[in-house]
């Protein structure tokens, strides 16, 4: 859930994530398999410190199933009782995370072209095609709009159903 709030992915793409696709010391994931397709994404240092706490298993995946090699499942259910638990409207889904994290980033002023570089939305150009790695202005994005996130979930003006504990202790 945590990745979710601290990279604006698709719940899929969280869940899959696996650790060949993971480049930590870069802070990028090269996902194979999205919605759009192939996509390199920044990953804020939050994000990153999260993936790397993760313990490695023989399962191939960041987020592993109780059952071998398979991915995390059961997300949905989890979301559910933790928006039960926080009191949270019915449409408050997962991917209203997807449009939060985005909303965040366009308020603290961000281009179209940046966000959609850290959701994974095709951006237009035929530059995109030869970047292998996230740039420097990417990963200062998804670092600022990361803390921005974590500080609403930690202020005052945040409904008290999605603080820290209540998501996943910090």
């Amino acid at each position: 859930m945590r990745l979710l709030l601290l990279t604006g992915w698709r719940r899929s793409e969280a869940t899959t994530l696996r650790w060949a696709e993971v480049n930590l010391a870069r802070r990028t994931a090269r996902l194979g398999d999205t919605k759009t397709g192939a996509s390199i994404r920044p990953l804020a240092r939050a994000a990153a410190e999260l993936i790397g706490s993760q313990p490695r298993t023989s399962n191939p995946h960041v987020f592993p199933a109780r059952a071998d090699g398979k991915p995390l499942q059961g997300l949905p259910r989890m979301w559910e009782r933790i928006r039960r638990l926080g009191g949270l409207p019915d449409d408050v889904t997962l991917h209203v995370l997807r449009h939060s994290f985005a909303s965040v980033a366009a308020d603290l002023g961000y281009s179209d072209a940046a966000i959609a570089g850290l959701i994974g939305h095709k951006r237009a150009g035929i530059t995109a095609r030869y970047t292998h790695a996230a740039d420097a202005v990417l990963l200062k994005v998804a670092d600022e709009v990361a803390r921005a996130t974590l500080a609403k979930l930690q202020g005052p003006e945040s409904h008290e159903a999605l603080s820290a504990e209540v998501i996943l202790p910090l």
